[in-house]
Parts: structure tokens; sequence; C-alpha cells
């Protein structure tokens, strides 16, 4: 399942003063490469390289036995290091960083050095449970999965189901517990780049993070979709730039 990982900034910047300051920059052992979006106008993407060690990298992928059998055959015909590559965006209007990978190690290591770069502060983007339900209520098609934690001891609460802002056990919990809401699953209410497509945005206000799932269709929805997704995320929170 694709994962979305969203920071927030104050900072004011033109378009060009990011792309000037982040073009061919050097990054933690890699580098980045930068070019305005050419579909939104506030809009710069971003792509981290660097190389891992092949060792790491397939170890990731397969199990013990067979990553060290694929092992030994590429060190066999030269290859020791794999190219790597994250997608990035930050955009004006929203006042976000997007990377698009989970809450990680080398997701902390990009954000500290874009961080240095550009001389700004990046904080992770966080949904209280409040934002969360004005999410789902303005801007969901149907809320399909929720996760609720802390409430009278246990640890979390998962409830499923179609529909499931009708759900009477859904409407109890929301009413008893309305500060433990900590994710939501829901088809969103945007515009679709096919007219057809319906999927489901699964949002943790904890590690601010967007995860889509579609069964295996796709990998990654267009940014187009992605974009409207993020847009009503900043819109809740206020955040939008003036």
């Amino acid at each position: 399942m694709p994962c979305i990982t969203l920071y927030t900034f104050d900072k004011a910047f033109s378009l060009r003063e990011l792309w000037v300051a982040l073009k061919n920059a050097k990054l933690n052992g890699g580098w980045i490469t930068s070019r305005p979006s050419k579909y939104n106008k506030q809009e710069l993407f971003i792509q981290y390289w660097w190389y891992e060690d092949i060792d790491d990298s397939v170890k990731k992928v397969f199990s013990e036995e067979e990553a060290e059998d694929i092992v030994t055959f590429l060190k066999q015909n030269g290859k020791n290091k794999v190219l790597k590559r994250v997608y990035c965006f930050i955009n004006l209007l929203t006042r976000t960083l997007e990377i698009y990978r989970g809450p990680d190690s080398k997701t902390e290591e990009i954000v500290a050095g874009l961080e240095k770069i550009l001389g700004t502060k990046f904080k992770p983007l966080k949904l209280s449970s409040e934002d969360l339900q004005k999410i789902y209520t303005n801007h969901s098609l149907e809320l399909k999965q929720v996760m609720f934690k802390n409430m009278e001891g246990l640890i979390y609460e998962v409830l499923r189901g179609r529909m499931l802002e009708n759900n009477e056990k859904f409407k109890e919990y929301i009413q008893k517990f309305s500060n433990c809401l900590r994710v939501i699953s829901f088809r969103p209410n945007i515009k679709f780049l096919n007219g057809g497509c319906k999927y489901q945005v699964t949002l943790n206000g904890d590690k601010g993070t967007v995860r889509l799932s579609g069964n295996g269709i796709f990998k990654w929805r267009p940014r187009y979709e992605i974009r409207q997704i993020i847009f009503l995320i900043a819109a809740t929170l206020g955040i939008l730039a003036q």
C-alpha cells in the first residue's frame, strides 16, 4: 500500500528560490534533482537519489536464503550498488512537504537535509480527532474503517464496515470517545482523473501519513488526485497560504 509522509512549514518561499536552492544539491551522501511542476505553479517536484549496498537492498525484498543467492549472482556480474530514488513535493499553497515514503530513518534523513539546505523547519503534520472527523464528514463518500486509541484502558479499537458513519456502534464510540479517534479510512470525494476509480485513503493522525489502497490496480495515484487529498487536509488544518 503506497504511503506518503507529510510535513508542514511556515517560512515563505518563492518557487524560484526553492528551485535554485535545491537544483542539483548534495544531500547526505546522495543528491537532489528538482524542477517546477508542469501542472501546478506553486509546486516543486523533487527527487532524492542515493546508492545502496546490494546486500541491504535485496534483503529488504527477499528471504535470507533467496537474498544470498541473488546477491552472489549480482556481485559475480559486477553489481555492488543499487540506485535508489524517493519522490518529494513541496507545495507553497498547502505549505506541505510530501515524501513518497513511510516514516522511517531515511525519511528523517531527507527531511533533515532539506531543512539544512533551505534554512527552515519541517514539522510532522498531525491531525487531531476533531480534524479527522471534519475530513470524513466534509470530504468523504464513505467511511470504511476507524481506529480509536487509549479508550477505557484499551490500547486501541478498530471498527470496519460499509458506510461506517451510519453504524450505531461507531456513533456510540465517537460520542463517548470523541478525542480518541486517530486513524480513518475513507473513499475521498474528489475529482478522479479517469472519472471512475474510487479507492480508499487512510489518514493516520499521529504519524501524519496518507496511505492509498487500490487492490493492486496501481502503485501510485495520479498527482492530480493526490494533490486534492493534500489540499483538503491543509484546508481542514487552516494552513493554506494566503
